[in-house]
């Protein structure tokens, strides 16, 4: 998909409402403001959120404005839904999802009511976070609090927010409380508490649409029988990898796994390759690369960094993802100067690749962006 970035200023509108809108956009760096008759109805501060399809899907005119709170950054799509549906089905087929979420929630706050009758807060304070922007808020039920912590650093860098509880009550207790976006149990509770978790939670019209994951022992066949078919689709399995329960987590929340590998850091553009990847997660992440390398044109960002400090050997997904992404490269004319943060004894090897011949290499990403920029 070809995507135009464009950068605003803290307080500069994106759309304004009252206006007839066409395509979408996609938050990539900063923090937004829904705004309606000036008052600040909500905040979007999620990479990767989406806003401003609902318009154009509506054929109405928008009924909030969004403005930049402060600097930032978005990705804006400008193409009609009928051209994106027939060019893009797999995106779109997200997008359609994250929409039924929506509204499955918003007819959860009916049926519960509002005593009230602030119907605004309540919603703002229900809707998806690909929307309205709330923070990405996760549960994770397990009783061994280093597994919660090994979580809650994963979720630093997107900027998720993880909670823990180590038994059942507690859990039902925090999900009567507060809105979550996706949950996480451990399949070792006793008395089968996932399972028995999970019912609760599906059976609540609060969370009928939220993802359930469970977490699993590598190894445990049977408690991996147990959860699939009780109705758990994603599994987690500890020991846990960083990169594979990241994948697992931007699936379920319906994000672009592919936006965890890729920052623009000043005036270069990091690619971060994974040291384990899945078919789709692969094809995921190449997917992207003709958008992305299009915007950092357009950026005027002249470097790219490829990072392979998490690679311990060159092995078949990695060289073709980065051969792939060289060869593209070449073939827009190397506008890029390009370099590797490798180290060992293959690291000259990457050269050898179409297209990085010319490739500095470096052995951390702070030498690179230094001596670069």
């Amino acid at each position: 998909m070809i995507y135009e970035t464009k950068h605003f200023n803290a307080g500069d509108y994106i759309i304004k409402e009252g206006e007839m809108g066409k395509g979408f956009y996609i938050l990539e760096q900063g923090e937004l403001e829904v705004v309606r008759s000036e008052k600040v109805l909500n905040e979007i501060n999620l990479k990767g959120a989406m806003f401003g399809e609902l318009s154009e899907l509506l054929m109405a005119k928008r009924d909030a404005s969004i403005r930049a709170k402060t600097n930032a950054s978005v990705k804006f799509f400008d193409m009609g839904l009928h051209t994106f549906v027939e060019e893009n089905p797999k995106f779109a087929v997200k997008m359609i999802r994250n929409l039924g979420r929506r509204l499955s929630r918003m007819n959860a706050v009916a049926i519960q009511g509002n005593t009230q009758n602030d119907i605004l807060k309540s919603i703002s304070a229900s809707c998806s976070t690909e929307e309205e922007g709330q923070k990405v808020r996760i549960l994770v039920i397990d009783d061994k609090p280093m597994i919660i912590e090994q979580i809650k650093g994963f979720a630093e860098e997107p900027g998720w927010l993880v909670e823990g509880t180590g038994n059942i009550a507690s859990a039902v207790s925090l999900s009567e409380s507060k809105e979550y976006n996706a949950f996480i149990i451990s399949s070792s509770l006793p008395d089968d508490g996932a399972i028995e978790l999970r019912r609760k939670l599906k059976s609540n019209s609060k969370f009928s649409n939220v993802p359930v994951v469970a977490m699993v022992i590598k190894g445990d066949d049977p408690a991996v029988k147990r959860v699939t078919d009780s109705g758990f689709s994603h599994i987690i399995f500890k020991p846990l990898d960083k990169n594979k329960v990241s994948t697992v987590l931007y699936d379920v929340l319906e994000l672009d796994a592919s936006d965890q590998y890729f920052d623009l850091e000043e005036n270069v553009l990091l690619f971060r390759v994974p040291k384990i990847t899945t078919t789709e997660l692969l094809e995921e992440i190449k997917d992207s690369y003709s958008g992305r390398l299009h915007s950092t044109i357009n950026d005027g960002i002249e470097n790219i960094v490829i990072d392979l400090s998490e690679i311990d050997e060159a092995g078949e997904d990695s060289v073709e993802l980065v051969g792939e992404f060289a060869e593209l490269i070449e073939e827009m004319g190397s506008p890029f100067k390009l370099a590797f943060v490798v180290t060992g004894e293959d690291s000259e090897m990457w050269r050898n690749l179409d297209g990085c011949e010319e490739a500095e290499i470096f052995e951390s990403i702070e030498d690179a962006k230094s001596q670069m920029s």
